[in-house]
């Protein structure tokens, strides 16, 4: 989903109203603090030592309060042990459904402080369930406010269709302010302190742009007349504070804000610190945690503000770390190939270079960094042409390095590739066209044994979905050059999954186009042809039929119309099904290093192909490929390729069957369960159980849910 931001405009009109609000206020108002701006706020040796002070308050506190979480982040201060992990544990408790969305906008603010992506806790993009909760419509302005905040601090990829989007928030608070320019609680009419602090709080980051002076200075008119001599609002300190971090969000000076002839909010807010170091809710009360905590917010708010550090909420956003494929595509052959982490596509590249012991040469603009050279293989390689050249590819389109205003970044799952070529043409997509016995044209996986034909496209940086006439399209070592429509035509197959090589290699001259090897999905006959179609298991028949049209899983006998659900598999029969699933393809003479898997056999380039993936290690000793596969190993082997990690506790995953499992099987079988791929019955996980096909088909469609979709 596009989201969209509201631009920061300044005008004449905006600045008069602010200078008004200057003079009305004694006090100064910026939005974010620019580099050279003055403030007066001032962190004093008293105020520095207030902070520390509820901060230890705070750190020992059990359960640890999460609204403290993000003033921890700013002051850079570490957050108990443990804390990220149990906070995943609520939101996976809920699968990111809280019935609040306060609950839900204090978990989430409380994860990314602790250093999570709210984008991705095993699976669980909360930025959906945010933007969809009915909450938002019931539960006040402050809540509206909140999540406003919170959608600041997500970064979400998800394809769900959301019912709001951040600027739709934004708006909304500006429709619920009163007359009187204050904010309410939920069914009030009338304006309340704490509402109002938290609505300014979220507005802050929008104080240049037109809409939002009005609002402001209606709200802060309001506000300064409801402050009492005393400096307080409404006798409590949890509304002190939230108005000291709307006032320094926006710029103002707490320690200048206080009614005529009264005390300042900020000196209000001190008077209830108590000796040691914790904060009373009311005037001569006792130590209370909520007091305490929005204390604490807005002591660091303050601090910020003095050292023009920015705004308490802004910039908690934490991104989800990830990996990426890359591929070294010289003039003549696929040099490397491998995985990257996330990050700086050109750092991602040249890191991999050296590891692979690839020697390169970078160009010296530091402005626009580029490969001139790698393997030898020089720029202008043929007559003057030819170059080297970066591309990313992002599972439905290409991103290219030469032209882009800035560095190239890399998602998790994406892809890099770093080609020769003198001109830019890429594969843009396959399309596969095949016909019904009645001869009716349907698109999609092709059906089992049933002539298809494949439109190649191909994108020349400035225009996607052309022809890509005159490549060279190879399937099953058979190779037919496509048409002045892209067309390549091949018989019916069996079911599975297959890689399509598509070439346009030139002699003495760079590629006609970057070769790109995509997977075509042959789809195996409907679940209900099957002879034991009534076998499987009612919970497995939707997995299955997915896993048959995708060609993951096929019929077991001669003539194909045996299912065997209850059939158990090999540990060389479950790999495979693996390897089809990422689209990963064995190359028949790799050799695994395994002792028991002799060259030749069916599974030995499937098994040298998961070594070099990672998803089974030589150390075992034997592979033992015709034995059984437990649910332990298939765990194992799935957390592995599905580069699965563990966000919540380890006590969490409570089985009691798993205590005395080596802790790498413990903590697979936690990641698959958090992930909602094997979550075992009964309290226990069945370790030890062989696992029959029924099970290996839900599995995979599991996990198929979990890696984003090539579009093509």
């Amino acid at each position: 989903m596009v989201r969209k931001r509201l631009g920061h405009i300044l005008t004449k009109s905006t600045l008069v109203a602010l200078c008004l609000l200057l003079v009305l206020l004694n006090g100064t108002v910026t939005a974010e603090p620019a580099a050279g701006k003055k403030t007066t706020a001032v962190i004093t040796a008293e105020l520095q030592r207030a902070l520390e002070g509820v901060q230890g308050i705070l750190l020992s506190r059990q359960p640890f309060p999460d609204e403290a979480a993000p003033g921890f982040a700013k002051n850079g201060a570490s957050l108990p042990k443990g804390y990220l992990e149990q906070t995943a544990d609520k939101i996976l408790a809920q699968r990111g459904k809280f019935a609040k969305v306060t609950d839900l906008t204090r978990t989430a603010l409380a994860y990314s402080a602790a250093g999570g992506s709210i984008n991705n806790i095993a699976g669980i993009d909360l930025y959906p369930f945010l933007m969809n909760h009915s909450g938002i419509d019931t539960e006040g302005a402050a809540a509206v406010a909140a999540a406003y905040v919170t959608s600041d601090n997500s970064y979400s990829e998800s394809l769900e269709r959301t019912n709001r989007y951040p600027d739709m928030l934004f708006y909304q608070l500006l429709k619920m302010q009163l007359a009187d320019g204050s904010w309410p609680l939920a069914g009030q009419t009338q304006g309340d302190p704490s509402a109002t602090a938290w609505v300014l709080t979220a507005l802050a980051p929008q104080l240049g742009s037109e809409q939002t002076a009005g609002p402001v200075q209606s709200a802060l008119l309001w506000l300064k007349g409801k402050q009492q001599p005393d400096g307080g609002f409404d006798g409590k300190t949890t509304t002190t504070a939230q108005v000291v971090v709307a006032l320094s969000s926006l710029g103002i000076d707490a320690a200048d804000f206080a009614a005529e002839g009264g005390t300042s909010v900020l000196d209000h807010l001190l008077s209830r610190k108590l000796p040691d170091g914790g904060f009373a809710q009311t005037a001569g009360g006792g130590a209370d945690i909520q007091a305490a905590a929005q204390a604490y917010l807005a002591l660091t708010s303050y601090k910020l503000l003095s050292k023009q550090a920015g705004l308490l909420y802004s910039g908690l956003h934490q991104a989800d770390k990830g990996q990426a494929a890359i591929y070294i595509e010289g003039p003549g052959s696929t040099l490397a190939a491998g995985y990257v982490p996330s990050g700086d596509a050109l750092k991602a590249a040249t890191a991999f270079l050296q590891n692979k012991g690839l020697s390169y040469k970078l160009n010296t603009d530091s402005a626009r960094p580029a490969f001139t050279a790698i393997e030898g293989i020089q720029n202008g390689r043929y007559n003057g042409k030819g170059e080297w050249r970066l591309a990313v590819f992002n599972g439905s389109s290409w991103l290219n390095a030469h032209k882009s205003m800035g560095r190239l970044t890399l998602g998790d799952r994406d892809q890099l590739l770093v080609y020769y070529a003198d001109h830019m043409e890429l594969v843009d997509g396959i399309q596969s066209e095949w016909k019904l016995k009645n001869g009716q044209k349907m698109n999609g996986f092709p059906a089992a044994n049933t002539p298809f034909d494949l439109y190649i496209k191909k994108a020349d940086g400035e225009l996607g979905g052309l022809p890509a006439w005159g490549v060279t399209v190879t399937l099953q070592g058979i190779s037919k050059t496509a048409d002045s429509a892209g067309k390549v035509s091949f018989t019916g197959m069996k079911p599975g999954v297959y890689p399509v090589e598509i070439t346009k290699y030139r002699k003495d001259a760079a590629p006609g186009i970057v070769k790109r090897t995509v997977a075509l999905h042959i789809a195996a006959p409907e679940l209900d042809t099957f002879t034991d179609a009534k076998q499987v298991a009612v919970w497995a028949r939707s997995d299955m039929a997915a896993a048959l049209s995708n060609g993951y899983i096929q019929g077991v006998s001669a003539s194909g119309n045996v299912l065997a659900p209850k059939q158990k598999l090999t540990r060389a029969e479950f790999l495979t099904l693996l390897l089809r699933l990422l689209r990963e393809f064995p190359e028949d003479k790799a050799v695994s290093g395994f002792p028991d898997v002799k060259p030749g056999k069916w599974y030995s380039g499937t098994v040298a192909k998961a070594v070099e993936l990672g998803i089974v290690s030589r150390s075992s000793g034997k592979f033992e490929p015709d034995r059984g596969i437990t649910r332990e190993e298939a765990a194992v082997m799935v957390a592995k390729a599905a580069r699965l990690s563990t966000y919540g506790s380890a006590g969490r995953v409570k089985f009691g069957d798993t205590s005395t499992l080596p802790q790498d099987s413990r903590q697979a079988i936690q990641a698959v369960n958090e992930h909602e791929i094997m979550t075992g019955d009964g309290g226990s996980f069945h370790p030890k159980q062989v696992l029959v096909r029924e099970q290996a088909a839900a599995i995979l469609v599991r996990v198929q849910k979990l890696i984003p979709e090539v579009l093509y």
